[in-house]
């Protein structure tokens, strides 16, 4: 015990002197020339990579692993939100907000491209709650009909189906997938097993926030296409990570938050509905900018009134962003800085993984246990006493959850499992 306690002590005082200190680029307090630095770097090198959190204001000493749940934005994207809201503030006026409804136009543009859509195709959200229920709610489903849902979902998506099954009177069908699938088909299975003549739908997230298990989608939307059937896919844990194209993946329904991954404005979403399939979906808020000339186009879906501008802007920075970075690029690093997490977290001794392990079966998240260590406890204690953002899962997946992004580094993770090994000595 006493030697436990000398090394976590070690452990501490290291690791708050290393956290106390700014990194390299944050010394520099100016982002404009961080930023252009930034977008002329030609290099992936750890250089590049500290170009990238450069952008972010973190707290010095803290360490965000909790993409999952919520993120910083960098600066261009809080400089166009400031921006944007101080002139608002400015001028209020209807002439000359006019200018947003090309600001909205080039937003809706930008991340049609981005996920290989086209711009009849997007609508701009608050979140991916609302864009699931959009559809929860906006698709004629009645009594015999049937939906199929993951029960590793978010359970904000699988208690709306369920809700929306006892008022209509369809059946809601929940499906289960192995907690350690070895194969993907241990992962389709399931839901084929599932499908009847009567299934009308199918969702699921495209990655668990329980368990970071990483569905393929597109396999399962093939199938679901090849018998009739719609496909949702909540990409919460893959916009803005995951190099999505919507048309590749073959899904009728994708709905994502800005505030994950894509670092982007908060309380803003994406909506994406495959143009063939919009006249099925009816509004959810009809406002006064709802048209019958409009019936069967996205716009009728996301009019709920007066929108904050400042956020529609700056969710077209976030994607500029991550263009300037490369949607490819963010991807690999994103699974770099991941498998080397796992890779150490595995050498601690007692640690087992939720998350499956085949690296075909997850991607940016890792949920995992310390043998003793109760992990709501230790997450607390990540936070409290070492600076370190991270998460806990429970409905039987209950377990430390890392969610590293493009701006953590290889340093970070080595501070992290270092605290980790403490913990469980």
């Amino acid at each position: 015990m006493n030697e436990r306690r000398k090394f976590i002590q070690k452990i501490a005082g290291t690791t708050a002197l290393t956290m106390a200190l700014p990194t390299l680029a944050m010394a520099d307090s100016d982002f404009n020339a961080r930023w252009t630095a930034l977008k002329t770097f030609s290099g992936t090198d750890k250089k590049y990579w500290q170009l990238v959190k450069s952008q972010y204001s973190i707290e010095p000493g803290l360490i965000m692993m909790n993409a999952g749940n919520f993120c910083p934005s960098p600066y261009p994207v809080s400089k166009a939100m400031t921006d944007h809201l101080d002139h608002l503030n400015a001028n209020a006026s209807s002439q000359d907000r006019k200018k947003y409804k090309r600001i909205y136009a080039n937003t809706t543009k930008l991340i049609a491209d981005y996920l290989g859509a086209s711009i009849e195709e997007i609508g701009i959200t608050r979140n991916t709650s609302e864009s699931n229920n959009t559809i929860n709610s906006g698709l004629d489903l009645k009594s015999g009909d049937e939906v199929i849902y993951w029960s590793q979902n978010h359970q904000t998506l699988n208690i709306a189906w369920e809700a929306r099954a006892k008022r209509a009177g369809f059946k809601a069908v929940k499906v289960v997938t192995p907690k350690q699938p070895k194969t993907e088909e241990d992962l389709i299975k399931p839901f084929v097993d599932a499908m009847t003549k009567r299934t009308r739908l199918i969702c699921f997230s495209h990655i668990s926030n329980q368990s970071g298990t990483l569905i393929p989608a597109m396999k399962l939307c093939e199938i679901a296409r090849q018998r009739g059937i719609l496909s949702l896919v909540d990409g919460a844990q893959t916009f803005g990570f995951m190099n999505i194209d919507v048309k590749d993946m073959g899904c009728d329904f994708y709905t994502g938050s800005a505030h994950k991954w894509l670092t982007g404005p908060k309380e803003s979403g994406v909506l994406y509905i495959r143009k063939e399939v919009l006249p099925k979906v009816w509004p959810l808020i009809i406002s006064k900018d709802w048209t019958w000339e409009n019936e069967g186009k996205i716009e009728n879906l996301i009019r709920y009134g007066q929108r904050n501008d400042a956020t529609i802007a700056a969710f077209g920075e976030a994607i500029e962003f991550h263009n300037i970075i490369g949607k490819s690029k963010v991807e690999t690093r994103v699974r770099e800085i991941t498998n080397q997490l796992k890779d150490a977290i595995a050498k601690i001794p007692g640690a087992t993984f939720v998350t499956p392990t085949n690296p075909d079966m997850y991607a940016c998240m890792l949920v995992f246990n310390l043998d003793g260590i109760d992990s709501d406890a230790a997450v607390e204690l990540l936070y409290q006493k070492y600076g370190i953002a991270a998460a806990g899962t429970h409905d039987g997946f209950n377990g430390i959850r890392l969610t590293p992004n493009i701006y953590n580094t290889e340093k970070e993770v080595d501070q992290v499992v270092d605290v980790l090994k403490a913990l469980h000595i």
